[in-house]
C-alpha cells in the first residue's frame, strides 16, 4: 500500500487499512459507495416481505387509531428519512432550525434528538456539563454548533416535548433530528430525506436498506433528495465540506500538513473521504470505524503508533466524530486535530423558504 493517497481524481479508490485494531478494513470506489450497501439481496426476499407486512400492520394501526397518537406539546417539524442512515438528518435537522430561528427569534426554536449510542433513555437538556455519553455524539455536536440554541435528548418524544414546554415556555418550536417512525408523534410538518430513488418492498431489510416502507414518502410536507439520483422530490440539497479547522490544539497555529491521518466512524465514511479529495486533502491513512464507534484506549494507542513511524502529526475527522474523540484529547498532545465543517446547500432555496414560511404563519405569536 502506499504511503499517501494523491488527490487525483474524484473517484478515488481508498483502502481503509488494516493496521488499526478495530477499524474496519475495506475498499470500494465513489461509484459503488453511491449504488449503496449490496445487503443480502434476493435470498433474504421472504423476510423481507415478513418484515414489509409487519410495517404495514404498524402504520394501518396508528391510522386507523387501534394505536394511540398525538400532537406534541410543541409545534414540531420532524425530520426523517426511510433508510438506513447516511441522508444527511442532522446537518438538515440543524439548518432548517436556524432558519426557523431567523424567522422566530433567538431562543424561541430547539432541536430535540433520541440521542443514539448514550448511556440512558431518559430526557435531557444538553448543557455545559454533558458528555457525550450522556447525550449521544450527534446531540452533543449540535449542541456546540448551535448554542445558543437549545438541544434537548429524550428517547421518548411526547415526554421530552411536555418537559421541555414546561421548562422553556418561550419556545415556539422544536425540530426533531429523526422521529418519522415515531410514530405516537403526529408532527406538524414532516421532512423526509431521500438519498436512494424509490424502491419496492423487496428493498425492506434484510434484502436491502430500508427501515420504513417507501410509499411514506407521500406522506411528508417536504421531500428532499440528498443524491442527484433521485427524482420526483419537492427539492434537492447536498451537503459540502468547508476547508478543515483546528480544534486541538485551541491555539490551531499553521496550516493543515500534508500528508494527513483521517478518522470516521459514520455510516458514509466514502463521503467523508470525497470531500477530503475535494479539498486537495493528501490522506497518509483512513482509519474508519462503525457508526457511533466509543473511541477506545487501543485506538488511540494505534494513532500515536502510526503517526510517530510515519511522521504524521495532522489528524483530519468529522465534527460528529470529534464529540467522541473530546474526552481523549490529553492522549492525542502530540496531534493537531481539524475537523471538516459540513453545509447543507438547498438547489431550490425558494422552495425551502416557502415550506418554512406557510408554517410559520400558522405559528401562535
Amino acid at each position: 500500500m502506499s504511503r499517501t493517497f494523491k488527490a487525483l481524481s474524484m473517484q478515488p479508490k481508498v483502502h481503509f487499512p488494516a493496521q488499526f485494531p478495530g477499524a474496519v478494513s475495506n475498499a470500494f470506489s465513489s461509484r459503488q459507495a453511491r449504488q449503496g450497501h449490496a445487503w443480502l439481496g434476493p435470498w433474504f426476499l421472504p423476510l423481507a416481505a415478513l418484515y414489509a407486512a409487519a410495517l404495514w400492520l404498524r402504520h394501518k394501526a396508528y391510522d386507523w387509531g387501534f394505536l394511540h397518537s398525538e400532537r406534541g406539546a410543541l409545534p414540531t417539524l420532524v425530520v426523517g428519512n426511510l433508510e438506513l442512515g447516511g441522508t444527511g438528518k442532522t446537518p438538515h435537522a440543524m439548518d432548517l432550525a436556524k432558519r426557523l430561528e431567523s424567522r422566530l427569534g433567538t431562543g424561541t426554536v430547539a432541536i430535540l434528538s433520541r440521542g443514539h449510542g448514550r448511556s440512558s433513555n431518559r430526557f435531557q437538556w444538553v448543557d455545559e456539563g454533558c458528555t457525550w455519553q450522556h447525550v449521544g455524539d450527534e446531540p452533543w455536536m449540535m449542541a456546540r454548533a448551535l448554542r445558543p440554541m437549545p438541544v434537548a435528548v429524550g428517547a421518548n418524544r411526547l415526554e421530552a416535548l411536555r418537559a421541555m414546554a414546561q421548562t422553556r415556555p418561550e419556545l415556539k418550536a422544536v425540530v426533531l433530528d429523526d422521529g418519522m417512525q415515531h410514530r405516537a408523534l403526529v408532527p406538524d410538518r414532516l421532512v423526509c430525506l431521500q438519498s436512494r430513488p424509490n424502491a419496492s418492498w423487496a428493498s425492506a431489510l434484510p434484502a436491502g436498506p430500508w427501515r420504513d416502507l417507501p410509499s411514506r414518502a407521500s406522506q411528508a410536507d417536504l421531500t428532499v433528495a440528498t443524491q442527484r439520483n433521485v427524482q420526483g422530490t419537492h427539492a434537492h440539497s447536498h451537503t459540502s465540506a468547508h476547508p478543515p479547522t483546528c480544534i486541538h490544539p485551541a491555539s490551531g497555529d499553521g496550516s493543515l500538513e500534508h500528508p494527513v491521518l483521517l478518522v470516521t466512524g459514520t455510516a458514509q465514511p466514502q463521503r467523508v473521504v470525497e470531500s477530503a479529495v475535494h479539498l486537495q486533502i493528501e490522506l497518509a491513512a483512513c482509519a474508519h470505524y462503525p457508526d457511533h464507534h466509543p473511541f477506545l484506549d487501543q485506538d488511540i494507542e494505534a494513532w500515536n503508533a502510526y503517526g510517530l513511524a510515519h511522521g504524521v502529526r495532522d489528524l483530519v475527522t468529522t465534527a460528529k466524530d470529534a464529540a467522541r474523540l473530546d474526552p481523549w484529547l490529553p492522549q492525542l498532545a502530540a496531534w493537531r486535530i481539524w475537523i471538516l465543517p459540513l453545509e447543507v446547500h438547498w438547489d431550490n432555496e425558494d422552495t425551502v423558504d416557502a415550506f418554512l414560511n406557510s408554517w410559520v404563519r400558522t405559528l401562535p405569536s
